[in-house]
């Protein structure tokens, strides 16, 4: 009986299947990182989705707004807000906005007659404007602002600021103009040539915490102010009013006559020392007053 024979392999097939064997766990390595490495991903766009959002809309001198050729800037523009809640947050607030889009988070809820800065507004994919909302003066407790603010051009109205520049004591004009404050009347007055040019109700400082009497002259003027507290060595109430409007300070210690969006209790003391005026009011009078015009305050 014929035996049968060995058949031997060639080298050649040897080596084709050796091969395979390395390319095939070349793949299921590579598949295993792809597989890991979106686990991973998918695990840090869930942890970390909100700072990386914040991360995305930094500061406007940093973020993309500064750099997208659609953005419109314009210098010392300011807005004020319309069609939002009243003094005490009845009805649907006006919110500003992380980024430009109804879609990003809440920054903070607006109340009308606020009065706010803009260095410039961009339309978005929607085809809504935005202004962007920058807060360049001091603040005490900048971390308030640390996110940006983006409004609906929907709910703002541009208004004139006025004479915006801040004016040192060294160039205060002489003015015939005159503000008369009575402090046991709760109102204000305002004086042209010895004619009565306005008659309106305030709210003045707080027993414990009173509006100065004298005679000053106005200073400094500024469409809107970022008002904080607490105030060290004053109040230890803790507020925070953005955009408060048609600010004129008459001391160097802060006392100033501006709008009061956030009350209504003209006629009566209600203030860390300040003169607050109904907005419309406010507005009116900064529009009148010169830096220089002398402020009265009498009991």
């Amino acid at each position: 009986m014929e035996k049968s024979k060995k058949s031997k392999k060639s080298p050649y097939f040897i080596a084709n299947i050796l091969l395979l064997v390395v390319i095939l766990f070349l793949l299921i390595g590579y598949l295993n990182k792809i597989s890991g490495d979106g686990k991973n991903k998918n695990k840090i766009i869930q942890n970390d989705f909100f700072s990386t959002f914040e991360d995305k809309y930094k500061s406007a001198n940093e973020n993309s707004i500064a750099k997208d050729p659609n953005i419109v800037f314009k210098q010392g523009q300011y807005v004020k807000i319309v069609g939002s809640c009243d003094i005490n947050f009845s009805g649907n607030c006006v919110r500003a906005r992380a980024c430009p889009s109804l879609n990003c988070p809440t920054v903070a809820d607006l109340r009308n007659e606020m009065v706010l800065k803009t260095d410039g507004d961009i339309t978005n994919s929607e085809g809504i404007k935005w202004y962007h909302i920058v807060f360049d003066e001091w603040v005490r407790y900048p971390d308030r602002t640390a996110r940006d603010w983006y409004i609906s051009s929907d709910y703002l109205k541009e208004v004139d600021s006025y004479t915006e520049k801040l004016k040192s004591e060294k160039n205060i004009a002489k003015s015939t103009k005159k503000i008369v404050v009575k402090l046991r009347e709760q109102r204000l007055y305002a004086y042209d040539d010895g004619s009565v040019f306005m008659d309106v109700p305030i709210s003045s400082g707080l027993d414990d915490l009173p509006t100065p009497i004298g005679t000053f002259n106005i200073f400094s003027k500024t469409p809107s102010r970022y008002m904080q507290g607490p105030l060290p060595g004053v109040s230890d109430q803790e507020y925070d009013l953005p955009g408060v409007p048609w600010t004129m300070y008459f001391t160097h210690s802060g006392a100033a006559i501006h709008g009061a969006y956030w009350h209504n209790n003209f006629g009566e003391q209600w203030s860390h020392g300040c003169i607050n005026l109904i907005p419309a009011d406010a507005e009116i009078l900064y529009a009148w007053a010169d830096a220089g015009t002398e402020v009265t305050v009498e009991k």
